[in-house]
């Protein structure tokens, strides 16, 4: 239970960055602070998880061929909290931006060794609640982040948020550094980076051969990349939608987020009990039905008190969102290639961390389009269920792989 614990903390710990630098005070200070477009902050975005698209794959090769995954966390939580306390001490806007990048990068990859160490960490039997209770605790992060970081945002500025977020995460990851051990792999040997690297090419090559040749993985894959790109647009501007179209203040946007928060971490602990009795791909499917239902009432209203009901439902959602996804892709998956999966998870994911946030960008260009402009995420989803729809049940996709 303590690992479990451990593991739990860390989904608590890198809320503090996404926090701070994906969906709340990062692109208010380069929108408001610096006066920049929302483009800006979208293509520092984009560019920065192409790059962690392209590298997870490999990524989750490396570590899973080294049996180390517990080692590549450590180094990516460690560049992704120096690069974001740097942010907080630049006050030139293309540096914040790259540094920016550089920490959203080392973000992204560690996802990659965090998720797949929930198979390590968790009983077989066990895995919907114990990855209901990290997304619960990341979401109750997402909520104490919040309440930690504003004081120092009302003595200093969106930029004053930066330096504690980075000491935050660090703080709280520290559980899962000192607890967890990973046993080494059955048959795993030491080797050098040279061995290590070309053995994980060839490991990923078979991978991607075996991934495209289950069905159900693949279309998984696929619905996941439409579904996560409307997700990952309303969750990078929500808070600027907020302010310029409901008119929301800054304390009014705190109030509704931790508020909202309260439903996430709700959403994720219902919902892990709920995945063994529905199937997790029956459970996913109806909570990105709650997603669209959601985006669809926040547009035929977007003002101040309907928002108020619109929230905790995303945030049901939300919170249950990453922790039906994570059981449902270790279902479909070998076990000794978790990490490897997660990577090519990775890439459809971060890929569509960049088309989303553009197309928004490039939409509400024109502020008048903002309501509007909704309409693209919700169109998203609709094709992310279709395509959901057609991946097999638990039973047809186990006849597959035997």
């Amino acid at each position: 239970m303590r690992r479990v614990l451990a593991w739990a903390l860390y989904d608590l710990a890198n809320t503090f960055f996404a926090v701070a630098m994906l969906s709340f005070y990062f692109p208010l200070w380069v929108v408001e602070t610096k006066g920049a477009k929302e483009l800006s902050f979208s293509v520092a975005l984009g560019v920065s998880m192409v790059c962690a698209a392209l590298l997870m794959p490999l990524c989750g090769a490396v570590s899973d061929a080294t049996a180390a995954r517990m080692r590549y966390l450590r180094w990516t939580t460690y560049g992704c909290t120096a690069a974001t306390l740097l942010v907080g001490l630049t006050s030139r806007l293309s540096a914040a931006l790259l540094l920016f990048g550089f920490a959203n990068l080392c973000y992204q990859l560690g996802t990659v060794f965090y998720d797949a160490l929930l198979w390590r960490v968790s009983a077989p039997e066990r895995l919907g609640e114990t990855s209901g209770l990290g997304a619960a605790f990341g979401y109750l992060g997402s909520a104490v982040g919040l309440l930690t970081l504003s004081p120092f945002v009302r003595a200093g500025g969106y930029q004053a948020a930066f330096a504690p977020a980075a000491l935050g995460f660090l703080l709280f990851a520290l559980p899962s550094f000192l607890l967890i051990r990973e046993p080494p792999a059955e048959g795993s040997v030491r080797m050098d980076w040279g061995e290590a690297v070309r053995t994980a090419m060839f490991r990923l090559a078979a991978t991607v051969r075996s991934a495209r040749s289950l069905s159900a993985l693949w279309r998984f894959f696929w619905a996941s990349f439409f579904s996560l790109n409307a997700i990952n647009t309303v969750l990078v501007f929500m808070v600027i939608y907020m302010k310029r179209v409901a008119g929301f203040g800054q304390e009014a946007i705190i109030r509704f987020f931790v508020f909202s928060q309260l439903f996430a971490v709700a959403g994720s602990l219902v919902f892990g009990r709920i995945i063994p009795r529905w199937g997790a791909k029956r459970t996913l499917g109806w909570i990105w039905t709650g997603w669209l239902a959601s985006l669809g009432l926040a547009a035929a209203d977007p003002s101040g008190p309907w928002l108020w009901v619109v929230g905790p439902l995303i945030g049901f959602c939300l919170g249950s969102t990453w922790a039906t996804s994570r059981v449902l892709l270790i279902e479909l998956s070998a076990k000794d290639r978790l990490a490897e999966m997660f990577g090519l998870a990775g890439l459809f994911a971060r890929a569509s961390s960049v088309l989303g946030p553009l197309l928004w960008g490039i939409l509400v260009w024109d502020p008048a389009r903002y309501r509007y402009a909704l309409f693209l995420p919700m169109s998203l989803l609709a094709i992310g269920i279709w395509l959901l729809r057609r991946v097999p049940y638990k039973h047809d996709y186990a006849d597959s792989k035997s």
